[in-house]
């Protein structure tokens, strides 16, 4: 079920890990220097102006004076060093990527790399949308050092779960401009449409599927968000007891897609993961193909929380989100699991 990484695979895993957290961070701070300033005249006196698009918007810092001559000064000083640290970063990941490939620790499909890529830069992973499904295995594997067999964690579609109690807006680059879910999309591979007018689902050229979802309204009497940017954007789905995994801890990791490149996954609670999959494959309407994957994937983690990660405990007391009744029954499983395993 596991292949551990060997000494190699883990240096070179943690070498990439602290070079992105590395990049992340000034990237970050990049962001605040966007735009530019210049002397703006107005009324015969000259104000120091920060835009903050290409477009020109922008405020006034203030009228010429020897404070805002040192804001300018200190202010191309500091763009410009972070630009050339953001540089030199981007070049040290690309050559951590050619490590990374040669030590066969490239897992995550190139398509879920680069749309998680996009949504961190959008500061929407972890705060607006977690990923769910068969791809958040690629996080839990990373954190527990292993390698899950290939045929448990093959799919071709990726599974957005977006949490509508918080407060969202999708702007453009600019931040002038809302656009959609479908757009941002784009920017990871621009041959992403709507599978249908509004469908839940966006596929690419390859056929590679992205689906948003959010869990089942609790109220007929509030109408929540279905779509998080215009009426063209993509339609979320509405499904049953996902709230689970809204409600559960969220679990950050960074992962290596296929092109070698690290990216940051947010995925709920390995636990969570693994109790809903068992739930979801013991449910009457679920397909039965579906069934004994669900099975296999929440059995595969619920293992691999014990064995590497056993800071994570099967504790009712840790998974409130979850009925009583649903943690227990999991936790005979893997009580069975183990005994099956040791013999």
């Amino acid at each position: 079920m596991f292949r551990e990484m060997n000494d190699n695979q883990r240096r070179v895993y943690i070498d990439a890990v602290q070079l992105y957290e590395a990049f992340i961070s000034v990237y970050q701070k990049s962001r605040s220097y966007r735009g530019g300033m210049h002397w703006k005249k107005a009324k015969g006196r000259q104000y120091l102006f920060k835009t903050r698009d290409r477009y020109g918007y922008g405020r006034s810092l203030g009228p010429r004076s020897a404070k805002t001559e040192k804001i300018l000064a200190d202010f191309r000083i500091a763009k410009k060093e972070t630009k050339d640290r953001l540089a030199g970063l981007k070049n040290r990941l690309k050559e951590q990527s050619r490590f990374c490939k040669a030590a066969m620790i490239q897992r995550v499909p190139r398509t879920v790399a680069g749309v998680l890529r996009v949504l961190e830069q959008r500061n929407l992973l972890g705060q607006n949308i977690l990923v769910v499904g068969t791809n958040a295995m690629y996080a839990y594997e990373a954190a527990a050092g292993v390698f899950l067999d290939r045929p448990l964690t093959a799919t071709r579609d990726m599974d957005i779960l977006w949490d509508v109690r918080k407060k969202l807006t999708l702007f453009a680059e600019d931040e002038t401009n809302i656009i959609d879910l479908i757009d941002i999309l784009r920017k990871a591979d621009k041959s992403f449409e709507p599978a249908a007018p509004g469908s839940f689902r966006a596929v690419n050229r390859d056929g590679y599927m992205v689906d948003l979802i959010k869990p089942e309204s609790k109220s007929l009497l509030r109408k929540e968000p279905v779509r998080m940017g215009g009426p063209d954007d993509l339609k979320a789905a509405e499904i049953r007891n996902l709230h689970w995994l809204i409600s559960s801890p969220k679990f950050s990791q960074v992962i290596i897609g296929d092109d070698g490149y690290p990216v940051s996954m947010v995925v709920p609670d390995p636990r969570a993961f693994s109790i809903h999959k068992v739930w979801l494959s013991e449910q009457p309407d679920r397909e039965a193909t579906k069934k004994k994957r669900d099975h296999d994937q929440g059995l595969a983690i619920a293992h691999l929380v014990a064995k590497y990660l056993p800071q994570y405990k099967f504790e009712a007391s840790e998974l409130r989100m979850f009925p009583k009744d649903v943690v227990k029954k999991l936790k005979k499983k893997i009580v069975e699991l183990k005994n099956n395993t040791n013999r």
